[in-house]
């Protein structure tokens, strides 16, 4: 049953950074009644069938052209010409048109210069907990180049408990313009423990958690980061003794 859940918690945190990896590469551009337009500024734009440099160019657009731009998805954007045709032009090469006022757009693909300005990260991380398995998903809002808060979701899968957490923590990250960035978390919140035990009636429990925490951010490409953090827990129960837990987490995040 631990298997089961472990599973689908798994497909449904799969499932929620696709969606929201999706929300942000397919974005509209504009509203039909007033769709962003530029003109084509160098000698002519390839148009291609399909979003990536894989599909065929079917069209090019030249210098003077107008392009209404439709909406974005990753790094291509879908547009239409005077005439209608309709088809997909890298970002970089829509930054290089211009719009009303004769000067440049300002779209390229996220970069390095992106992620030191990023505002949202969220992401997703496994690893372990008290000798458990566990997976946690965050969102984090960057108010400042070194400061953030974020907010996590977490849970675990013991051989004789389960478990959930919700955190709050705010991150200081030293040094925002490294790509190989350390940082240090400090939060607290709720966790419930559900105990498997069927020979002792034993209730669940909910306690409230205080945390620390150090990590790295590793920035790979576009959109994309590895974290690898370590927390440390203080569980305040209602028992003599707190429990002091250590967690060890990896994984993948995307800024915007």
């Amino acid at each position: 049953m631990a298997g089961v859940n472990k599973r689908g918690y798994a497909s449904l945190c799969a499932a929620l950074l696709v969606a929201c990896l999706g929300a942000l590469s397919a974005r509209a551009l504009a509203e039909d009644e007033a769709v962003l337009q530029s003109t084509v500024a160098q000698p002519y734009i390839d148009m291609r069938t399909q979003p990536g440099r894989g599909y065929p160019v079917f069209h090019v657009a030249e210098r003077g052209d107008k392009l209404d731009l439709l909406f974005q998805r990753t790094d291509w954007i879908k547009v239409r010409t005077a005439k209608g045709i309709e088809g997909w032009v890298h970002v970089n090469d829509i930054g290089r048109t211009l719009d009303a006022r004769g000067d440049p757009l300002a779209f390229k693909s996220p970069d390095f210069d992106s992620y030191t300005s990023r505002t949202w990260e969220f992401g997703f991380m496994v690893g372990d907990y008290d000798s458990t398995d566990t997976l946690v998903a965050y969102l984090g809002w960057h108010f400042t180049p070194n400061l953030s808060l974020e907010l996590a979701a977490s849970e675990n899968y013991g051989d004789f408990s389960d478990g959930k957490m919700a955190t709050a923590s705010i991150v200081h990250q030293m040094f925002p313009q490294w790509r190989y960035s350390p940082f240090l978390t400090i939060g607290g919140g709720v966790r419930q423990t559900n105990p498997r035990s069927t020979l002792v009636a034993t209730e669940d429990r909910t306690d409230n958690t205080a945390n620390v925490g150090a990590g790295l951010r590793v920035y790979l490409t576009k959109r994309l980061l590895l974290r690898l953090q370590y927390k440390y827990y203080v569980v305040m129960t209602d028992r003599d003794d707190d429990e002091e837990v250590n967690e060890w987490t990896v994984g993948l995040s995307a800024f915007f």
